[in-house]
């Protein structure tokens, strides 16, 4: 007998991500669930109440951490959790987060203490790259700052990092690939925005903070990006959830919607 489960995107996400939301559809066949695919955009929350019912777990691949609390307060099992997906979509929240954890972060700045440019600004929900911008300068920071007067924001000092960062996917307790990104003819190291790509080794005081931040996230599947500094060191930039894997299946053999699946249902075993 198939067990049911479901698989939450918004449509423009689901739109970009047709291959691999198939592949996930396909991997859970394997395991005898039948992964249902939900357009959040076309629902309300209501909605969930009398159609989702009570499934072997929902995997949230959106941004809308109320989805995942209206779900968790009926007893359902979600992927992430709304503690999660809140915080990382919430990149202030995230930084303050971590600090917590004696992770080293990007510092954040207030309008008060910018006495030296360039500056950046960021919405604190962009996500891809999107919506970050450096300034060169005050004219440049309050062009942006009335652009964004609607959304919340956050200014950091520019940190040269060569346009270099290293992304860690963590599944549960796993590091299950580490991929260092070298942007192109921006600051913004994203792949998806024109740079390259290589995989890279984690050296143990880098795994014992990657290991220390997911132990107090709790986290399911997150992505976890860190500034490279020239001194070999790193800091922390933002978490993503839903995170891309666009560079992880360029660099990896292993099957990622497999290891999804199969780390689904264990969690749910042990439940």
């Amino acid at each position: 007998m198939m067990k049911h489960a479901y698989l939450l995107y918004e449509q423009q996400d689901a739109e970009k991500n047709g291959i691999f939301i198939e592949q996930m559809v396909e991997a859970a066949k394997k395991h005898g669930i039948e992964l249902s695919l939900v357009i959040t955009d076309e629902i309300d929350l209501n909605f969930l109440d009398t159609t989702i019912g009570k499934p072997l777990f929902v995997w949230n691949r959106t941004r809308n951490a109320k989805i995942a609390k209206k779900l968790e307060i009926t007893g359902i099992k979600v992927f992430n959790s709304s503690f999660v997906n809140e915080l990382a979509n919430d990149k202030k929240s995230t930084l303050q987060f971590a600090q917590l954890q004696g992770i080293p972060t990007v510092p954040i700045l207030l309008d008060p203490q910018i006495q030296q440019y360039p500056v950046i600004i960021k919405t604190i929900d962009g996500h891809g790259g999107s919506e970050v911008a450096l300034c060169k300068n005050a004219e440049e920071l309050k062009e942006l700052q009335e652009k964004w007067h609607n959304r919340r924001t956050i200014i950091q000092p520019y940190i040269e990092s060569n346009a270099t960062d290293v992304r860690v996917w963590v599944l549960g307790s796993e590091i299950i690939g580490t991929v260092k990104r070298i942007g192109g003819q921006d600051f913004r190291s994203n792949y998806t925005l024109g740079g390259t790509i290589e995989k890279y080794e984690l050296d143990a005081e880098k795994r014992e903070q990657v290991m220390r931040l997911q132990k107090a996230l709790k986290s399911d599947y997150i992505g976890i990006d860190f500034l490279m500094l020239p001194s070999g060191d790193w800091i922390l930039n933002e978490i993503e959830d839903p995170v891309g894997a666009r560079s992880y299946y360029e660099l990896y053999d292993q099957f990622l919607p497999s290891l999804i699946i199969e780390y689904f249902n264990q969690q749910k075993e042990r439940a």
